[in-house]
């Protein structure tokens, strides 16, 4: 009798103990309390433990292709599951689907996982970016931030990363001014090319930018600004924004063309508005590359095949590679290699622009989104210990095909 009662009390205790393992309140003051372990503390995990580094990508993007914002945020994830798969890295993608109000409740979920992942890359769309850092360093899990890092007010809010939010590991992103400024320069030369501005006349442009708070698309728009100060002749007619949609873009670029018939320079910023753009100079029965200089930023292949044929001039690209980047860095981190020594708040130059001529190469290269040529594992300094520095460049890229 004794001898049942003891295994009673046993079964009982442990049927308690699983409910409150699994219930919401005990899961959130257990993650409290992981959260006061030295952020150090997970640093070496996976490399101690021999196990596979495990990552999580919030993306902000949609997850179907046929939408009018394109198709960048999809070459994100393709591009970074190329170099996960390399640096045996698990990585989960999810997507928020432009909702930055999902994208931060889904970093709250991944953060009160019972297992959670090793570190979370986040992007600072529609400047989300802040909170969850906060959600990710309360739960003391690993947190970088990719492509669109904090705006003035946020960044005092913030801090340097690992000061005020030790799990805030850093921050990689792309000149997205030089972006701006190297599309409007190809177009107003383009454009001076075809004979137009000439005898003391005006170039006219407008623009067409993606949001107003998005840190990327102000960059971009500075970038735009200094090439428009300091090119003699040009007249920037109007900047709309088009909220990244090739739609929208179309529908503002042929109203553009009833108040502004003379425009002979659409700077676009991004691939799905320039080919908006282009849409409307075709309905209007222009012909662009001759009558209207057009260009945008992602190398979209739809927008990588009208500079091919003419019909864009220019896209800048080479930032959708970004993550992969934030891998390679996370991956020396993980072995010993902190890319701490370069520093914690990272602005490379990422960023190429192709036009008729140079996009050849890239499409005989990368025109069928096989990344697996690439090997990643060369850009590693824990891998290749005589590394000095990273060189994240397209022409380093065309160098570490895999032979």
């Amino acid at each position: 009798m004794r001898e049942w009662l003891q295994r009673a009390s046993f079964v009982f205790l442990s049927f308690i103990l699983a409910i409150l393992l699994t219930s919401p309140a005990f899961s959130g003051q257990f993650l409290e309390v992981k959260a006061d372990f030295p952020p150090e503390g997970r640093s070496s995990l996976a490399a101690e433990k021999g196990r596979r580094i495990q990552a999580t990508f919030i993306n902000p993007g949609i997850s179907d292709s046929n939408n009018p914002t394109g198709t960048f945020w999809l070459s994100v994830s393709a591009f970074m599951q190329a170099a996960a798969n390399d640096l045996d890295i698990d990585l989960e993608i999810i997507y928020s689907e432009r909702n930055h109000i999902l994208m931060k409740e889904q970093a709250r979920s991944v953060a009160s996982r019972v297992t959670p992942p090793d570190v979370v890359l986040v992007v600072n769309e529609k400047l989300a970016a802040s909170e969850m850092v906060k959600i990710f360093d309360k739960a003391g899990i690993k947190v970088f931030v990719l492509l669109n890092t904090f705006d003035d007010s946020q960044a005092r809010e913030m801090g340097k990363p690992r000061a005020k939010f030790p799990s805030y590991l850093g921050s990689l992103v792309p000149d997205n001014t030089a972006a701006g400024y190297l599309v409007a320069r190809k177009l107003f030369s383009k454009a001076r090319h075809e004979g137009h501005g000439a005898a003391g006349g005006k170039i006219e442009v407008i623009a067409i930018n993606g949001d107003y708070v998005t840190p990327a698309a102000i960059a971009r728009n500075v970038g735009l600004q200094l090439a428009v100060n300091e090119t003699e002749g040009i007249d920037l007619r109007q900047e709309f924004v088009g909220q990244w949609s090739r739609d929208k873009a179309h529908i503002q670029a042929e109203g553009a063309f009833l108040r502004y018939p003379g425009i002979s320079v659409i700077w676009a910023a991004n691939d799905p508005m320039a080919l908006g753009a282009l849409d409307a100079v075709r309905k209007v029965g222009k012909i662009p590359g001759k009558d209207v200089m057009i260009g945008g930023v992602n190398w979209d292949l739809p927008a990588l095949l009208e500079v091919r044929d003419g019909g864009l001039v220019v896209t800048a690209g080479g930032h959708f590679m970004t993550g992969a980047w934030a891998l390679v860095l996370l991956y020396d981190y993980y072995h010993g290699r902190d890319f701490a020594e370069i520093g914690t708040e990272l602005q490379l130059p990422l960023f190429n622009s192709l036009d008729r001529q140079s996009v050849v190469r890239y499409l005989a290269v990368f025109g069928d989104g096989n990344w697996g040529k690439i090997d990643f594992r060369k850009f590693s300094k824990t891998m290749n210990p005589d590394l000095q520095q990273y060189d994240f460049s397209l022409e380093s890229v065309y160098g570490k095909l895999v032979q």
